[in-house]
């Protein structure tokens, strides 16, 4: 505890009158960014299993935290011990299988439990909240799926990824930018919905395959440099 108070304290001395410029200049707006930035890299670390640099990263993520409940704090809107305690009464609320009467022995009955204490707490649950549009996507096919609006197995998923894909060739031809977009959009979404039924991360699975071009990318070029073959010869050798 007097380790957290003592960073505690740094932050707010940070945004004080004598303080770094730069801090004392950032806003709940301006935090965005570094947010979503620090989050990515704390999933980074975690896919790279390292460990010290994770412990960095965490401490950059809970850097954002303070500095958002430092701000709420000058506008007497809240603190950091409002955060703590909101967050604290939230676990045991929704773990009545863990502080209360009820029973869960699994996961998925963990989970249920949770859901129906969540509903009951937010039961007008705001859907256009931001988030990463494939996450988005995947939250709003839950909700509706619940409603009756689901696929009836995962070939009309694909039927309909087809569908989608033919509809976005129609775009092109007309050149007309706005319908590639809506089309293009009911790609993502279609794909958002695969990866679902499937319990797949549309964000993650991208990542992953974005670092998997990169180390290709990077190995074509040192052959291309060192070979007199065609681009085609060397992309293929960087995939071996």
């Amino acid at each position: 505890m007097n380790t957290f108070k003592k960073l505690i304290e740094t932050t707010k001395q940070l945004r004080s009158e004598n303080g770094c410029p730069w801090d004392k200049e950032q806003t709940f707006d301006t935090l965005k960014p570094y947010i979503i930035e620090e989050a990515y890299e704390v999933i980074s670390a975690l896919d790279n299993n390292d460990y010290k640099n994770l412990k960095e990263e965490v401490g950059d993520l809970l850097l954002q935290v303070l500095f958002i409940s430092n701000i709420a704090e000058e506008e007497d809107a809240f603190n950091i011990d409002d955060v703590i305690s909101e967050l604290n009464k939230k676990l045991i609320e929704r773990h009545p299988h863990v502080f209360g009467e009820k029973t869960a022995k699994t996961s998925d009955e963990a989970k249920k439990i949770w859901d129906k204490q969540k509903k009951e707490e937010k039961p007008n649950r705001d859907l256009s909240l931001v988030y990463p549009s494939t996450y988005r996507a995947i939250k709003v096919s839950k909700f509706y799926s619940k409603r009756g609006l689901e696929f009836t197995d995962i070939n009309e998923v694909f039927d309909k990824l087809n569908e989608e894909i033919h509809e976005f060739r129609d775009a092109l031809i007309t050149k007309n930018k706005r319908d590639m977009q809506s089309e293009m959009g009911d790609i993502l979404f279609t794909i958002s919905n695969l990866c679902r039924l499937n319990h797949l991360d549309p964000e993650i699975a991208l990542s992953d395959s974005t670092n998997k071009f990169i180390n290709r990318a990077e190995k074509y070029e040192k052959i291309k440099n060192n070979n007199d073959i065609s681009n085609n010869e060397a992309w293929d050798k960087a995939k071996l």
